[in-house]
């Protein structure tokens, strides 16, 4: 079997092999993560390096039971008899007896059964779980079988870890698979400098298959045209497949909200307002479309973390990028690759890439700014990073709080080809004054609300600052930080923590 190049899967494959091969008796798994992302890769290359027998089997998608449970057992047989006709095989009218057949397959010897789109099966037969759970505490429990539950429709795979879902406390483990971070995707587009490596990361984020059908031969827009454009790419209607796969039914709401919040509205009534859609619905289709990880709440850095539960004004970002991208840049031109007008739509795209691009770059300085506080390299361990927003004149782009430490990390992120001058940095430092005011207002009544807090500034560019910047910056103790400087500092870290 020819396996595709492998990439920074290190810590899932130590994790499959403890979950999998370093125990005794059965292991019943869950894994999963965002379409596209290299599930199935993954678990087949560590089945080839395990050499475990492993089957593997995709569940149709929008079949009755009888078929579901048909094409199982008729691949299965497919798997363990390749010389007979699988017109054969048997047929099972329950899932009991499917699974009482795959354990008798197995008998003794350690084997991996790999079921994959296991919410299309139960979306098929909701009974499926139950059915599930009663076979493996019977059929399975002095078995060497491993069975792998794997999906794409993330909310539905970790509904299987609640309390109340059928497989709770029988699931010996689970794994999530996540996108690759910013400084993973080198080896995909390695000719291309750091700077172009962030428009990457900004059109496609960190999903291997994107990545590997990225040219880094070509430049961006031969790209961008190639993979989102191009009829015969394979990911022309990909944000229809993405919502569809998660959502399971029509979603012209949640398609107008996805739109909404890319095209920069960012709170709720915004939202309602772009869209026209009823303020109790909108509110539910964000609730959903975060559940999903299709869309990012974030709540404001200067509320008390014991109180986010509660927060008021929080804003919405999409948080898949392939997504971002499609909706605040191929959507909008629509009528011009109707007509196939691809001249004028590609001169919108290298219009709005600067921008476009300075939102992921601020994502990056509160990654920047996460990786420090895990290596121990900040002045302090924040309990919360991320930004802050009060009206238009208070947007901090990364704020790191410590409330029982009252420590604040202020930090501004430019994009721009010029150096940032003084006056970029006397506005941090209004910004830093303006939240200590929003942190002291909200510790009133605090036990601890007189004490002094203790205020940290960084400045992150894209090519630098100037000299007053730089001396300025020396006489506060602020930290000047060029994106060149943040790539090597971050190429130095664990891209996440250890577990």
């Amino acid at each position: 079997m020819t396996i595709k190049p492998f990439y920074h899967r290190e810590q899932q494959l130590a994790d499959l092999d403890q979950l999998l091969l370093h125990r005794s008796g059965p292991a019943f798994v869950i894994v999963y993560g965002r379409r596209r992302v290299g599930k199935t890769w993954l678990l087949r290359y560590w089945a080839e390096q395990s050499s475990v027998p492993t089957f593997y089997w995709v569940s149709p998608r929008g079949e009755t039971p009888d078929n579901v449970r048909s094409d199982l057992v008729r691949e299965l047989w497919r798997w363990e008899f390749p010389e007979r006709d699988v017109e054969t095989a048997p047929r099972y009218d329950n899932w009991k007896d499917v699974f009482v057949a795959m354990r008798r397959l197995a008998g003794d010897r350690r084997m991996v059964f790999q079921l994959d789109e296991f919410p299309w099966a139960v979306n098929s037969d909701p009974s499926l779980p139950s059915r599930l759970q009663a076979t493996w505490e019977t059929v399975f429990r002095d078995s060497q079988v491993s069975l792998v539950l794997s999906g794409s429709h993330i909310a539905v795979m970790e509904s299987l870890l609640q309390s109340d879902a059928p497989l709770f406390g029988r699931l010996t483990g689970k794994l999530y698979v996540p996108p690759f971070d910013f400084v993973e995707i080198t080896p995909f587009v390695r000719r291309y400098s750091p700077e172009k490596r962030l428009a990457v990361y900004a059109t496609v984020g960190g999903v291997p298959d994107y990545l590997r059908s990225w040219n880094d031969r070509a430049d961006l827009m031969e790209n961008i045209r190639a993979i989102f454009l191009s009829d015969l790419s394979p990911f022309r209607n990909e944000a229809d497949v993405l919502i569809s796969d998660v959502l399971r039914r029509d979603s012209p709401d949640y398609q107008s909200v996805l739109s909404a919040v890319a095209r920069g509205s960012h709170d709720l009534d915004g939202v309602v307002k772009a869209t026209q859609i009823d303020g109790d619905r909108a509110a539910g289709v964000l609730t959903t479309l975060t559940d999903l990880r299709l869309v990012e709440k974030r709540i404001r850095a200067s509320v008390p973390v014991n109180r986010h539960d509660k927060a008021r004004y929080a804003r919405y970002f999409l948080a898949d990028p392939f997504l971002r991208f499609y909706y605040y840049m191929v959507e909008p031109n629509r009528t011009f690759l109707a007509q196939q007008n691809y001249g004028v739509v590609l001169r919108h795209f290298a219009e709005q890439m600067r921008p476009f691009v300075a939102a992921t770059f601020e994502d990056l300085c509160r990654t920047w700014t996460l990786a420090m506080a895990r290596a121990g390299r900040l002045p302090f361990a924040p309990e919360y990073i991320g930004s802050d927003w009060r009206g238009r004149e208070h947007q901090i782009d990364v704020m790191a709080v410590n409330w029982r430490e009252a420590q604040v990390l202020v930090g501004e992120a430019k994009w721009g080809e010029s150096r940032v001058d003084h006056q970029v940095y006397a506005k941090l430092k209004e910004r830093a004054e303006s939240a200590l005011a929003y942190l002291r207002a909200e510790r009133k009544g605090d036990r601890s609300d007189d004490q002094p807090w203790a205020v940290h500034l960084a400045l992150f560019a894209r090519h630098g600052f100037t000299p007053a910047v730089v001396a300025a910056a020396k006489a506060d103790g602020a930290r000047l930080l060029t994106f060149q400087q943040m790539v090597a500092e971050l190429e130095r870290q664990p891209t996440r923590p250890i577990r």
